[in-house]
């Protein structure tokens, strides 16, 4: 019976031998990353063929502005940002100490403790988000162990006017001391089809991207990540006749998308 009990013990080990791995944000504690996303976006469609390089880098500043029932209330701010589009500097406010970012939103964000993010919220709307970005952030299974593997669906990196499907990451999670490496890959062929109203829109395409965070779990906090996202996507747009034009063929547009960037984030000392 002792030898039963040790071998179900053994290859079936209990909860409270896999500690909860969760984000540990503090109302005391704001915390501050510095961040860089660089590469080159191309866009394809009648008429148009045209290849932006992309750069921007500037901080984060994490603040808890509350914790309501094991959710987090975090306002994020972007600020001393460098944006660049093909060598045209978009905003420029490096050496401003005190200077937000108008081009990038400021997010309030509602997220679980396993890193779930519930809400985000622009307070000031720029031309950019974040909030995709965000969304990429390992979120914790229950259980967590050096070699456990999951699948987290996110959306696509926006465009303005122009939707986007899903994209699906596998997180691979090995705990190495104190910190924990968490892999992220993206090898995904991508096949999707929505509808709005009298438009059906067709994703065709693929996603090979990689990443890695590294997690300090006793902190409960992410130190960095580095990723290279690969994306080529083709968007389908058909407009449906309407019932009273009966043979009628669709109107048709296809937008081709592909997007090649790298993305970092490293925690400051504050």
């Amino acid at each position: 019976m002792r030898k039963k009990i040790f071998f179900l013990f053994l290859f079936f080990p209990p909860l409270f031998l896999f500690p909860r791995v969760e984000y540990k944000f503090q109302q005391s504690k704001p915390l501050y990353y510095s961040f860089q996303i660089k590469g080159d976006v191309y866009l394809n469609y009648p008429g148009t063929n045209e290849k932006m390089n992309v750069f921007a880098k500037g901080n984060l500043k994490i603040e808890t502005v509350g914790i309501e029932d094991e959710i987090y209330n975090l306002k994020i701010t972007p600020f001393k940002t460098l944006i660049k589009v093909n060598e045209q500097i978009i905003e420029d406010i490096v050496n401003i100490e005190t200077g937000i970012s108008s081009v990038i939103s400021t997010n309030f964000v509602k997220m679980k403790k396993n890193g779930e993010i519930i809400e985000v919220i622009e307070s000031n709307k720029g031309i950019l988000t974040l909030s995709q970005v965000l969304k990429l952030l390992p979120v914790f299974p229950e259980k967590v162990f050096t070699g456990k593997k999951w699948k987290q669906k996110n959306p696509a990196f926006n465009f303005p006017g122009i939707p986007m499907c899903n994209l699906e990451f596998n997180y691979l999670y090995e705990k190495k001391g104190n910190f924990n490496l968490i892999q992220l890959s993206g090898v995904q062929t991508i096949k999707e089809t929505k509808k709005d109203k009298d438009t059906k829109i067709t994703f065709d395409g693929k996603n090979n991207s990689k990443g890695s965070f590294i997690f300090n779990e006793n902190e409960g906090e992410i130190n960095n990540f580095n990723g290279n996202f690969d994306i080529d996507l083709n968007t389908k747009f058909e407009v449906l006749p309407f019932p009273e034009l009966k043979g009628e063929k669709p109107e048709t547009l296809t937008i081709k998308i592909k997007l090649n960037l790298q993305v970092t984030l490293s925690k400051l000392i504050s």
